[in-house]
């Protein structure tokens, strides 16, 4: 009887320390790993586990943190916002599941619910995206600057890079992760444009030049996804409706979107 209660209780212990674990990156109130900083980051770094990306030449950095206190609905209080200072993509092609710049990211060991504390920072409607480089996990926009936002994002797939960036600029506070984390680490491949050629002849699309196992995901114009392929080979898509297109490729040599047009 002993036995069977020493092991019921170890196995509840296991899976309770599992569940329950937990990431914070505290922007707000975390003056050790994330101080006052002025020039914030030019380059790609990894800080406490997190992923900072800047990916454009710009004299207005991700990563700048500075002296914004404000008080969040849900009780939550932050002196200092973290902010990224312009958007996660390209006016051309628009808005990508991938980001291309003024972004942060992490790795999970698997599923996980990402929580976020954040600002919008500007006038009108700005959106705050949670992707796994493919798919939209989740996403809150924000109408109000004055305003303190919270969402929460739930990811449920295998271990993989997340990714947190905006439409425009937006200002964080503090981001947990409920969930396992995996080691962040720089990857170049992850950042490195594939030469997979892509392009519209009209009526149809065609991606060319595929040398490696490539993921293809075509999304419309407003981040729907459309239609997802594999292939180890070049294709053509003949079945989309007309409209404006991006095309998402993603490989081992690396990856890209592109805008099209189908007729």
């Amino acid at each position: 009887m002993k036995t069977k209660l020493l092991s019921l209780l170890l196995t509840v212990m296991l899976y309770t320390g599992v569940t329950n674990a937990q990431t914070v990156w505290d922007f707000g109130n975390d003056t050790t790993n994330w101080p006052l900083d002025a020039t914030g980051v030019a380059g790609n770094v990894v800080r406490s586990n997190l992923g900072i990306y800047m990916g454009v030449t710009s004299s207005s950095n991700i990563g700048i943190v500075e002296n914004s206190p404000k008080v969040f609905p849900d009780g939550y209080s932050g002196t200092n916002r973290f902010k990224f200072n312009g958007a996660g993509f390209s006016s051309t092609p628009g808005f990508v599941p991938m980001p291309t710049q003024r972004y942060i990211y992490f790795a999970t060991a698997g599923n996980c619910t990402v929580k976020i504390w954040f600002r919008t920072g500007g006038s009108g409607t700005r959106t705050l995206y949670v992707t796994d480089g493919t798919n939209v996990v989740g996403s809150f926009a924000g109408t109000d600057s004055a305003q303190g936002y919270y969402f929460e994002s739930v990811y449920t797939g295998p271990a993989t890079n997340l990714y947190i960036y905006g439409d425009q600029s937006n200002n964080l506070y503090k981001v947990e992760v409920v969930g396992t984390l995996a080691t962040t680490t720089l990857s170049s491949s992850e950042f490195q444009a594939s030469t997979v050629n892509v392009f519209s002849n009209g009526k149809q699309i065609n991606v060319a030049n595929v040398a490696f196992a490539t993921q293809v995901n075509v999304y419309s114009i407003t981040g729907a996804l459309v239609k997802s392929i594999n292939t180890s080979a070049d294709v053509t898509i003949n079945d989309l409706t007309a409209g404006f297109y991006i095309v998402n490729v993603k490989s081992a040599e690396g990856q890209k979107s592109v805008k099209v047009v189908v007729r």
